[in-house]
């Protein structure tokens, strides 16, 4: 009965554990304005922004079809890539590109966010241009950008492609990536944003974790009642 109980106690409070570390989290964003990279007639990474009321983080907007405006609030799921997988990501921006394409665009975020922190060898932004054509599944740099340009673009997402498919991209490979996914995803809502080694708020258990916290105790106290009336 004691070895019982000891297991029980254990994975209950390991399950109650695993739910406070749970990857989402929630965050206030405000947008304080852009750094200043741009091309085809838009702003490119980097966007500056507060978290959760303090700090200057730079981030890259992964949505092409929305503006926001200096001053613009609002809130954020958090989501790191090391915990990306074929059920979370449907809560994410664009779902249809999947785990993949995410992880391609986790990519090219890092390599933007190198070139920038490297002497901003890539000042037209186009890893950012890179990562609107892979998650929108169009191609918006086309649209905007002239002919040399718009060929760096595809030799970004080739070399993105080209690394997915050598199985070279994991989600553990961008623990360090954060995705900024706006509660208000409407038509008319804020963007969603990646961020590096930035805040990710506050943990929330996923409705599977609080499931599990559920099966747990109530496993715990069916032994505790079985040892009282034994």
């Amino acid at each position: 009965m004691k070895k019982t109980l000891l297991i029980s106690c254990l994975l209950a409070f390991g399950i109650l554990f695993a739910a406070t570390i749970a990857h989402a989290g929630t965050v206030a964003m405000g947008f304080t304005g852009a750094e200043g990279n741009n091309s085809g007639g838009v702003y490119t990474y980097p966007y500056n922004f507060t978290l959760n009321g303090s700090g200057n983080y730079q981030l890259m907007c992964t949505t092409f079809t929305k503006q926001i405006s200096p001053g613009e609030q609002w809130d954020a799921t958090t989501l790191t890539v090391d915990t990306l997988n074929s059920v979370n990501v449907l809560g994410l921006e664009f779902p249809s590109a999947g785990v993949t394409g995410y992880l391609e665009a986790s990519y090219l975020f890092v390599e933007e966010a190198n070139a920038f922190s490297g002497g901003n060898t890539d000042p037209k932004g186009l890893y950012n241009w890179a990562v609107w054509d892979l998650l929108t599944g169009q191609d918006v740099s086309g649209s905007n950008l002239g002919t040399g340009d718009e060929a760096q673009v595809q030799t970004y997402l080739n070399a993105a492609v080209a690394l997915s498919n050598g199985g070279s991209l994991t989600p553990l490979q961008f623990n360090n990536v954060v995705i900024y996914t706006p509660t208000d995803m409407s038509a008319s809502g804020p963007q969603e944003f990646f961020g590096y080694g930035t805040p990710v708020g506050t943990p929330v258990p996923e409705p599977g974790t609080l499931a599990l916290v559920g099966f747990g105790v109530l496993g715990l106290a069916g032994v505790l009642r079985r040892k009282l009336i034994s």
